[in-house]
């Protein structure tokens, strides 16, 4: 088993800059997951990680390997792709034993690997048929098990549920999770939906254009989110954006939508005070606005939770979940969505009254998308990528 280290990487094609001072430490048996819209990069880093790209500059080390130069067999890396890539002429014992094969081992080892990795993906009775007569889930762990079976120090995925229906989608990550932690092997995982990384992650690198936004566990990702990119990819639905003067008045500081505003909570103050009377972008998550008739446990519209006045909207669309509703609301010129309790009876057209958690407010500086932070989210922030930066991997 080994850690991996991306160490100012960068990979071109021409003019292109697909991968950009990439650098990155994931621990030994770390479950890493490289998330991001298409075309942010993340794949190319899978691949030179995988030998399959060369790399321009900078260095990948496994454990304390350089392997820049070593062939994709050598590194000790199995990937799984999000094409199958099984061979239909040959059976499931026959395709999970190829590469095993091609390496002279042993039959009776073959056997031994091949019938223990069934084992663990419940697919041994599935051995002795043929591609074609499996189900795409039942494909999928096929291809997970002609990985298995190599006993690789690093498991490389690369987007491998993007072709399963939803039911079975969930079904595998909870199973992808489980061999994971059964395995013990250090998993690099890249997918461009962010639920699959936040359910399955040790750790998240969010990417855009070639380059790490941030670093961080998945509820760090969800709650500090270091810039409006972050904000905005992490989290389904996706957080509500706005553009707001920050204003002060006899009734204290306060955030101005031109349509309805909403009141600065105090641990906020000292933070958004060298923006007064200048623009930010103030991030609110759908699941943060709620139906003034049904407040979630501990928030009463006059307690600390909530702290904004009710704001007047006009549901455009409902949108029925079963244990919750998606509203899609606008007020004045601005659009949003809430998050609201199941039993909201608003209809298309009519009128509601909302309430913002400013608790779980998020500010912006317009010109750079970092996020404004309070003295106490700095300190967190600083922690965080001091621990980043001084991962130790393993000799």
């Amino acid at each position: 088993m080994a850690g991996v280290r991306f160490k100012n990487v960068t990979k071109r094609y021409g003019k292109v800059l697909a991968v950009n001072g990439f650098s990155l430490d994931i621990a030994d048996k770390e479950f890493l997951v490289l998330v991001g819209p298409s075309g942010s990069g993340k794949s190319t880093a899978l691949r030179l990680l995988a030998g399959l790209e060369e790399i321009n500059e900078g260095n990948i080390y496994i454990g304390d390997r350089l392997i820049n130069n070593v062939p994709a067999k050598d590194r000790g890396i199995a990937m799984v792709f999000q094409s199958y890539a099984l061979y239909p002429h040959m059976t499931v014992f026959q395709n999970m034993a190829f590469g095993l094969s091609l390496r002279k081992t042993p039959k009776d080892e073959i056997k031994t690997r091949v019938e223990k990795a069934a084992d663990i993906l419940d697919i041994t009775e599935l051995l002795k048929r043929k591609p074609r007569q499996l189900s795409g889930g039942q494909r999928q762990r096929v291809a997970l098990g002609r990985a298995i079976v190599r006993k690789p120090d690093v498991f490389l995925l690369d987007e491998p549920l993007s072709n399963l229906d939803a039911k079975l989608r969930v079904q595998t990550r909870a199973g992808l999770s489980k061999l994971h932690q059964r395995l013990g092997t250090t998993f690099v995982y890249v997918t461009h939906d962010q639920v699959e990384a936040m359910t399955m992650a040790t750790r998240i690198a969010v990417m855009d254009q070639g380059i790490i936004q941030q670093v961080g566990k998945p509820q760090e990702l969800y709650n500090r989110p270091d810039n409006a990119f972050v904000a905005g990819f992490i989290g389904s639905p996706a957080m509500n954006f706005f553009e707001a003067s920050v204003t002060n008045g006899p009734q204290g500081m306060k955030l101005d939508m031109d349509t309805f505003s909403v009141p600065v909570p105090k641990d906020r103050l000292s933070a958004l005070n060298p923006f007064l009377k200048k623009k930010i972008t103030f991030g609110m998550r759908p699941e943060h606005i709620h139906n003034r008739e049904f407040l979630p446990p501990g928030c009463e519209a006059d307690g600390d939770c909530i702290t904004a006045s009710p704001v007047k909207a006009k549901v455009e669309v409902t949108e029925l979940m079963g244990n919750e509703i998606f509203l899609h609301l606008v007020a004045g010129d601005k659009s949003f969505l809430a998050r609201v309790d199941p039993r909201t009876s608003a209809k298309p057209g009519q009128d509601i009254e909302v309430v913002f958690n400013m608790d779980n407010m998020h500010a912006f500086d317009p010109e750079t998308g970092q996020a404004i932070h309070t003295q106490k989210e700095k300190g967190q922030g600083e922690g965080k990528e001091k621990v980043e930066k001084s991962i130790d991997l393993p000799s």
